[in-house]
């Protein structure tokens, strides 16, 4: 748990918050500590109190949502000679942290009060607590909207979502399809909207995860490596070697593979790559669907956050999961000639903490925060002719 804010890190942790509420989505949002944001710091009175503020900014950095920036320190200067800044990285943990409120912008805030005025408009299951949501999470898509049309489209969502039996259930992007324009995505991480327009928990469903499967023949059902990128899984499976010849190779595009739905008939869809035996194929659904058997799990993916962040989040639904050591060994032995974050768009990744396998956390994760450099795994293996044995997992 992180620790309560310091005033002075609540007040600038708001500033920059509010700067990003400005930037309408720019990609990077960054606060000049100069001497109007942070005077304190340009006019210390001693040096144990610039210590003390240089230690709060510091407390500030190490909770992974913001990066304090300075330029390179020379002889004689203090930080505030070095043009300090905060750069903002997880802006909705900032946000949860330091209690930020967002300000709702104009147009949603003058069609709640409409709405309010008007309480005949809404026909839905609990309109007051309804229009709360809206005040505290804007719909973009009602933006320029007559309020009695904004009704019409929130009525006839409560109707759609009240008048569909189980069995015959839209999935959620079909259903914002239907009433935002041809919208797919404006449902998308809006629960709390569909259960307000009378939705039931899990009622709309997601599109299913597509997991592509590569098995070797007669598997043993022994060993499953899940792969976060297409062109690896593609080489690895083209190409097997000792490493992971008995293994069953998964793919389902980066996060999508640590999602729980995973793991439910109706949250994915195999798909498999070359020929199948009844019995092999009937061996990995009892596995990945009644949870059947207990083969070594292991994931491999890019040495960078992100993907041992895939890791993390796949650990909730395969326990056991571990980082693969023959591909993770092989990328660690390049760190040093990687390429650095923001070299690679990577600048904003954030670092996962504890993923609780402990080749991951005592090894992988150290390095990536010790060197600040990435390796992607479509580097390794990179030529079936040099591939060497690797065995193990951690």
């Amino acid at each position: 748990m992180k620790p309560p804010p310091h005033p002075l890190q609540l007040r600038l942790a708001h500033a920059l918050l509010r700067k990003a509420e400005r930037s309408e989505g720019g990609r990077a949002v960054s606060l000049a500590l100069d001497a109007t944001e942070l005077p304190e710091l340009h006019s210390a009175a001693s040096p144990e109190a610039l210590a003390h503020l240089e230690l709060l900014l510091d407390d500030l950095g190490a909770t992974g949502w913001v990066r304090l920036k300075a330029d390179k320190a020379r002889a004689f200067q203090t930080l505030a000679d070095r043009r300090p800044a905060l750069l903002l990285l997880d802006a909705q943990a900032l946000a949860e942290w330091s209690g930020f409120e967002p300000a709702a912008p104009r147009w949603s805030r003058v069609l709640v009060q409409a709405l309010r005025e008007q309480p005949t408009l809404l026909a839905v299951p609990d309109a007051p607590a309804l229009l709360d949501y809206l005040l505290r999470n804007p719909l973009p898509a009602l933006e320029g909207r007559e309020p009695g049309d904004c009704a019409a489209l929130l009525n006839a969502l409560a109707a759609d979502l009240a008048g569909h039996p189980a069995q015959t259930t839209p999935y959620l992007r079909e259903l914002s399809a239907r009433h935002f324009r041809g919208h797919s995505k404006v449902l998308d991480a809006r629960e709390e909207l569909l259960r307000l327009l009378g939705a039931d928990e899990g009622r709309f469903l997601e599109a299913p995860i597509q997991l592509l499967v590569d098995l070797p023949r007669d598997w043993t059902g022994e060993e499953v490596l899940f792969i976060e990128n297409g062109v690896s899984f593609e080489r690895m499976a083209g190409h097997r070697q000792p490493a992971w010849a008995r293994a069953a190779l998964l793919y389902a595009a980066g996060f999508r593979s640590g999602a729980r739905r995973l793991r439910e008939h109706t949250g994915s869809s195999l798909y498999w790559r070359g020929r199948v035996s009844d019995t092999d194929a009937q061996r990995f659904e009892d596995w990945l669907y009644g949870q059947l058997g207990a083969p070594a799990v292991s994931f491999y993916g890019d040495l960078d956050f992100a993907g041992l962040a895939i890791l993390a989040q796949l650990r909730a639904s395969f326990p056991a999961c571990t980082a693969w050591r023959p591909g993770y060994e092989a990328l660690l032995a390049r760190i040093d000639s990687g390429h650095a974050p923001d070299e690679a768009g990577k600048e904003r990744q954030q670092d996962p903490g504890i993923t609780g396998c402990p080749f991951a956390d005592e090894v992988l994760l150290p390095a990536l925060r010790n060197k600040n450099r990435c390796v992607d795994q479509e580097s390794w293996p990179d030529g079936v002719a040099n591939l060497q044995r690797a065995e193990g997992l951690c």
